[in-house]
């Protein structure tokens, strides 16, 4: 249902960076009787998900079908019914771009599209120069009954709500600014570049909450602070920091229910947290910009002109 992500950039001032483009509704309110013209109609505005091919006749097909199928017309319901409207996550984005414009050099204000995805869950955002695109499926809460047919786990539908659209959205836009790395990542180089993601976060989003950026629950981020000194010393004593184990790699930064080795009560993702400690406190006693911070690859330089030390139990 996605075209492509592709398209001119534009300078960071256009007057209609507050606009959502909601493709779902427009695809969805077409008459089946005329479905073709229909498609004419809203194909300039939507042409990054209709490409230039639509009205061929195996992709009429495939469209009819996506619109018409019973499952996919339910979640459009929920969706309609949840999200009547998005002028609060216009005013919100609009705001977490403009601190991003200021942040960035090369940040370009996205246009802004909602979709229905058919649950994509590896990627419920995503983010290119001139596209944010927002797969509204992928945010009906944790309770959602179809979630629960589709056998999603608690750690993953915990953060299918609309609180995290936004959180979610800069995290995209950080991503696409650090970076890659060539070759294999030791455990700090996975901790620090997850780090400046959420450091991200916390310029682009000040007032949003640490438990949405992360996407952890308030008992797990409890659980972090609490056994802060417990999971450094754990990295230390079993020199996992400059190590690329496979293992350790899965234990700290994979998703999953907790962190092996650790309470139940923990997170998934503890060295993503450990990072974003890590990186809050280098932005705190360093001189330096986001896109300093977010150019800067070494991260063994970062862990120590940070000057990082967990608090003492």
């Amino acid at each position: 249902m996605l075209a492509s992500c592709n398209g001119n950039r534009e300078h960071a001032e256009r007057s209609d960076d507050s606009m959502i483009h909601r493709y779902e509704v427009a695809l969805f309110s077409l008459d089946m009787e005329d479905f073709e013209s229909g498609l004419r109609k809203i194909a300039p505005e939507y042409r990054i998900f209709l490409g230039d091919n639509y009205l061929e006749p195996q992709a009429l097909v495939q469209l009819k079908d996506f619109v018409t199928d019973q499952q996919n017309q339910e979640v459009y319901d929920e969706v309609i019914e949840q999200f009547p409207q998005l002028d609060w996550l216009s005013s919100a984005l609009s705001e977490g771009y403009a601190r991003s414009s200021h942040a960035l050099e090369s940040f370009v204000i996205p246009h802004t599209y909602t979709y229905i995805s058919g649950f994509d869950f590896q990627y419920p955002i995503k983010y290119a120069d001139s596209a944010m695109i927002i797969a509204l499926d992928m945010y009906l809460g944790q309770d959602y009954e179809m979630y629960k047919k589709l056998g999603i786990p608690l750690y993953i539908s915990q953060r299918l709500t609309r609180e995290h659209i936004l959180p979610d959205c800069m995290k995209e836009i950080a991503l696409t600014k650090i970076p890659e790395k060539q070759g294999t990542y030791s455990l700090l180089e996975a901790m620090i570049e997850q780090g400046k993601v959420l450091y991200f976060t916390d310029v682009a989003l000040p007032d949003v909450a640490d438990r949405l950026k992360i996407g952890f629950s308030e008992n797990q981020l409890r659980w972090c602070r609490d056994n802060e000194s417990n999971l450094w010393q754990f990295m230390v004593e079993n020199e996992l920091l400059y190590s690329s184990d496979a293992k350790a790699m899965s234990m700290f930064m994979v998703d999953g229910p907790f962190t092996s080795s650790f309470s139940q009560d923990s997170p998934a993702r503890t060295g993503a947290w450990m990072g974003w400690k890590i990186v809050r406190t280098y932005m705190k006693n360093n001189n330096v910009t986001i896109q300093q911070l977010l150019d800067n690859i070494n991260a063994r330089e970062i862990l120590e002109k940070s000057g990082y030390k967990p608090p003492r139990k």
